[in-house]
């Protein structure tokens, strides 16, 4: 899923082992209450629907953030500070359980289109994939970002060891691609139409365009032990985020509007945005996630993007 809908409904750092806290999801009176991370724009958060919903059946929120991206909500949930990640990239949750942390996957969502991309302004000679070699791009390391310029650079024969990985953070790598600090930044949707329009930026490779495989999901992760106590809990709320996604799928600009009262993006990034209309499928992790999963996280380790294998279905709770 892309960015307007990741931030609407709510890659990467490699993440340390963490140990988690203890109990969660306190109870007073019969009620639950349970910690969600959510990015600087969260329609789920803002149009409040969501949280009534919860309301409603016993269940109150804490929002936990902002966060710029999902590694820092894979820390956070790891660390008993949240209960539940905010729905970012598959590809950094991998790395969080290569690294030994404790977390389950409980949720996924395909996207269709796939719309990130590599990113080149208009006066730095680089118009196509070949270009980068002899060039430094922005990633964010065992992202999104990272998998996109790896995938890139093998399909059009790019060696990998002539192109220097610049590993930032989104904050961080948007003033540095404006500047021209770095020569071409892999990003998803939000921070790439934004660059579009402030920046000129052109997209030389676009992940559906490009590859034949969903490589990167959508996901949510909770503690392993968060997911054997309170089952219930956690298909309520996925079951909310779905309501909200599926409000989102069909009402694309209203859900850009509620967003920009946070983001502030000009009109004109707005508009595309809308125009993209990317449609999110979620699920409770099934069968067909596992192997979705299986299969993005087999192509980046193989690759190297991911320190070491990983079998998902170890990783995955079924509810």
């Amino acid at each position: 899923m892309t960015l307007s809908r990741r931030a609407l409904l709510g890659a990467a750092l490699s993440l340390p082992l963490l140990s988690a806290c203890g109990d969660n999801a306190a109870e007073a009176g019969g009620r639950k209450k349970v910690r969600l991370t959510y990015g600087a724009i969260s329609v789920p958060k803002t149009r409040g629907v969501f949280e009534k919903t919860l309301k409603d059946q016993g269940i109150d929120i804490e929002w936990v953030g902002p966060f710029p991206n999902h590694a820092p909500t894979l820390q956070a949930v790891a660390t008993d500070t949240a209960d539940f990640s905010f729905g970012g990239s598959s590809t950094p949750a991998d790395q969080a359980l290569l690294s030994g942390n404790k977390l389950v996957y409980v949720a996924w969502a395909s996207a269709t289109p796939r719309i990130s991309s590599i990113l080149a302004l208009p006066n730095s000679g680089i118009t196509s994939v070949k270009d980068l070699a002899g060039k430094n791009v922005a990633v964010n390391k065992a992202g999104l970002g990272e998998f996109l310029l790896v995938a890139a650079l093998e399909k059009y024969g790019v060696p990998r060891s002539s192109v220097t990985f610049t590993y930032l953070n989104p904050p961080d790598a948007a003033p540095a691609f404006g500047s021209g600090k770095v020569d071409a930044w892999g990003i998803w949707s939000g921070p790439m139409e934004l660059a579009e329009v402030q920046y000129g930026a052109q997209r030389i490779f676009t992940d559906g365009e490009e590859l034949d495989q969903q490589i990167d999901f959508s996901s949510y992760l909770v503690r392993e032990d968060y997911a054997k106590k309170e089952a219930d809990t956690i298909r309520k709320v996925i079951a909310a985020y779905k309501v909200e996604a599926d409000w989102a799928n069909a009402n694309p600009a209203e859900a850009q509007k509620i967003g920009n009262a946070v983001s502030k993006y000009p009109q004109a990034v707005v508009d595309k945005l809308v125009a993209a209309n990317v449609q999110t499928s979620w699920s409770l992790i099934n069968d067909e996630g596992i192997k979705q999963l299986q299969a993005g996280a087999d192509w980046l380790s193989q690759r190297k993007v991911l320190s070491d294998k990983i079998n998902i279905a170890d990783h995955a709770v079924k509810l």
